[in-house]
This record gives structure tokens, sequence and C-alpha cells, in this order.
């Protein structure tokens, strides 16, 4: 069971539970690809401009930063291969500079002045942990608190656009009991056509959010006690990394309950281990401590044997997720 949430995460369970265990309980990661890639890449480029002077926060400094920022991770392990040519990386990093040029029609970065920054933001709702990253937030001409998020893709038409404040909800949910402040407004800047929506927010639109959290944790929670996580089918499918293994599409899916029983195994063996190691001396552990008869030589081997036996079996599911 999770001891935190994140607003992506609790998105993920709400639009599918199948996807959500796959994800973060059977612990199948995702790879990197070209569209998380470029955003994470120009989000990073956003957020450099604004530690430059305001009179430094040009289009040619911001298209500079993002070559700076791309030039830094291309080498990760999660990027090495993400082109096949050099011709296709070109045409990713140019899609890239066109998203922020697009924001700089948007915004004039020479006339704002964050308030704050990739802001990290935890707090607990009932017996919910909370946290997450919201990328700006600013004051306005009148002082009042603005929460803002860049968006690389498209904007929804404006009928559709209140269900993509869910996660902003959230985070203004938060600010307001650290800060003890009602933010006015939540802006979601989208790049891909150059479209800022706003919303205006309230007590009555918080508390609404806050019952929706609750309600998606509590249905995680019951999800967890009977390892229950359905698959939902949803105008998102088709761009669903976990597809392919999904019963709703696959009659003959993995099943997967084994990773989920060995990730326990291993994130408890993990835990002994490090509660062993914060002792320099193993004598110094407390003769009634349930970590005093663990013996560590053979408590690192079952550990190794089991990570040996999960990448067996991600290897074989990534057959599939490859096909």
């Amino acid at each position: 069971m999770i001891k935190n949430l994140s607003p992506s995460r609790a998105s993920q369970f709400k639009t599918c539970p199948k996807q959500y265990k796959f994800a973060n309980v059977d612990k199948i990661i995702e790879p990197t690809n070209e569209v998380q890639a470029k955003g994470t890449t120009v989000h990073q480029a956003l957020e450099d401009l604004y530690e430059l002077p305001k009179e430094e926060r040009s289009s040619e400094n911001l298209y500079n930063l993002f070559r700076n920022a791309w030039t830094k991770v291309r080498g990760n392990d999660e990027h090495v291969d993400l082109f096949d040519t050099i011709e296709e990386e070109k045409e990713w990093g140019l899609d890239a500079l066109n998203l922020l040029a697009n924001y700089l029609t948007l915004e004039n970065p020479k006339e704002i002045e964050p308030m704050e920054k990739e802001r990290w933001v935890r707090g607990s709702i009932d017996d919910l942990n909370l946290r997450g990253i919201l990328d700006r937030m600013d004051r306005d001409k009148d002082g009042n608190l603005i929460i803002i998020d860049y968006k690389s893709g498209k904007a929804p038409s404006a009928k559709y656009k209140e269900p993509r404040f869910f996660a902003l909800k959230l985070y203004a949910l938060l600010i307001k009991d650290e800060l003890g402040e009602m933010p006015k407004e939540l802006k979601l800047i989208y790049l891909q056509n150059s479209t800022i929506h706003t919303l205006q927010i309230d007590e009555d639109i918080l508390n609404k959010a806050k019952e929706e959290i609750l309600d998606i944790w509590n249905n995680i929670k019951n999800a967890y006690e009977n390892n229950q996580f359905p698959a939902t089918k949803n105008t998102l499918c088709d761009w669903c990394y976990y597809k392919p293994i999904c019963p709703e599409f696959n009659d003959s899916a993995p099943d997967t309950d084994d990773l989920q029983n060995i990730n326990i195994e291993i994130e408890d063996l993990e835990k002994n281990i490090e509660a062993v190691t914060m002792f320099e001396n193993p004598d110094d552990i407390p003769d009634e401590s349930p970590i005093k008869k663990i013996d560590m030589e053979s408590t690192n081997e079952q550990l190794k044997n089991l990570k040996d036996k999960k990448q067996s079996i991600i290897n074989e599911i990534e057959k599939i997720l490859r096909k």
C-alpha cells in the first residue's frame, strides 16, 4: 500500500485502476518516450528562464536554455536510445523550440516575476498524504495568488477544460492550508496550440476537490485491500503503454500478481537492510529488536534472487509490450 499520493497518480487511478496497478503496484515502468522527454526539457527551459534577470529573458536565451537542458539529460539511460537517427532528434528539437516560441506569444517573461517555481507541495487530508510539484506560482497586480501549470500538449475545447484543472485544484487546496491564503485563479498554459485556460476558484470549488480526492483515496485503499484493480475502457486507451497486456484488449494477458507479491517482498527486505545498516556496529542493536536476528548475507542473497526473478518476469512482459 502506498503511503503518499500525487495528483497525477490520483488521476491515473481515476482514469483506469488497472493502468494504476501496472505502473505503481506491479512497477512495470513505462520507458520515457519522445513526448515525455519534450515536456520535461521544455519545462526545464522555462524554469531556467525565470532564473535569469528580466532583461535577459529573450527568445534566444530561452532556446539556448532548452538546448543546454537537453544536452544535460540526453545521455541518461532513459533518453540515450530515444531516437534512431540524428534527423529524428533534430526534428524533435525543432518541434520543442516551436512550443517555446508559442509560449512567448502568450506571456512576456520580462514582465513576470514568479513568486515560486517548481514548488514542492505537501499536506495531509484526513489519512491521505498528498504531495506533488507545481510549475509556478505568481501574484497578480493586486497581490492575489495565481497557480500555473505548463502543458506541452494541445488544449481541449473550452467545454472540456474543467476536468484538466483537477491537479491544480488539489495544489490550491494544499497551498491554502499551508499559507493560510486562498489562491484566486488557476492557469493552464497549453503550448501546442498557444492557449491559456483559467479557472477562478473559491471555497466551494476546493471543498468539492477535497471530497473527490478523498473518494479516490478510499477507492485506492479498497483496491489494495481486495486486490481489485479493474480495467476501464476510455478514450485514452489507444495511447496507453500497457494496452498490449490489458485484459480488455488481450484475452491471454499475463497475470502480473506475481510481480505485485515480489515487490512487496523486496520492499520488506530493503526496509530490514536499511534498519540494520543504521547501526555502525550490529552488536548495538537491542536484543528485543526484530532485526537483531537478521543475517545480512542471506538477506542480501534473498534480495538479489527476488530482483533477478522480477527482472525475468519483466523481460517477458516487455516482449509483449514491444510487439
